[in-house]
């Protein structure tokens, strides 16, 4: 009984010390105080909380490509300023250790504003890129530009531990309109050609 316990202590600590090691070793607090540029749009809820993926047209948006200022960066969570506000992105890393933690930032945060890619944006597309919102004919980058992260790749695969490139393999797409209903994206080619469900 004895052993187990310290077989649990230990698990416990282990994994809180590579928790804290990823960050530490990543060389991302340097970062805090700095402005990087959303890759992505955010979309924030209650309390100005933002998950790793949005919701389907809801919460507060704030476009790709805003300055950010970076306030604190924890294991958990994600504080900085855009547009004025003080925002919390919480669940934003793929995995442990400092490749996966510094994967997990650069999946949302880019530290110039030409790598979040809004050059590349068809102008067709501009104005649907800038207000969160989907247009059949945009390409998987675009989409995500506009709408953020899905949060399931086919029905039942969460998008939680997947990386950037792991996203845009797939060409099918879902988003949480709420706690029950889904709008399915899907892609050929790489292009966005139906989307069911909005």
């Amino acid at each position: 009984m004895c052993n187990t316990r310290w077989l649990i202590l230990f698990i416990i600590l282990s994994f809180a010390t590579s928790s804290c090691e990823g960050i530490k070793g990543s060389g991302l607090r340097k970062l805090e105080g700095q402005t990087v540029f959303n890759r992505v749009s955010f979309r924030a809820g209650g309390e100005n909380k933002i998950k790793n993926t949005n919701p389907y047209s809801s919460g507060i948006l704030i476009p790709p490509g805003t300055e950010c200022t970076i306030k604190a960066i924890s294991p958990e969570e994600i504080k900085f300023n855009a547009l004025g506000k003080n925002y919390v992105l919480t669940r934003w890393r793929i995995g442990y250790g400092v490749v996966n933690t510094r994967v997990s930032f650069y999946k949302f945060f880019a530290t110039k504003k030409e790598t979040v890619g809004l050059d590349k944006v068809n102008p067709d597309f501009r104005d649907n890129v800038m207000s969160g919102t989907a247009k059949l004919g945009m390409s998987k980058g675009e989409v995500l530009l506009s709408l953020g992260y899905p949060a399931y790749l086919g029905e039942k695969n969460p998008t939680t531990d997947d990386s950037r490139a792991a996203i845009l393999s797939a060409d099918h797409w879902y988003y949480l309109k709420s706690a029950k209903e889904k709008v399915l994206l899907t892609f050929e080619a790489g292009l966005l050609t139906q989307i069911v469900g909005q």
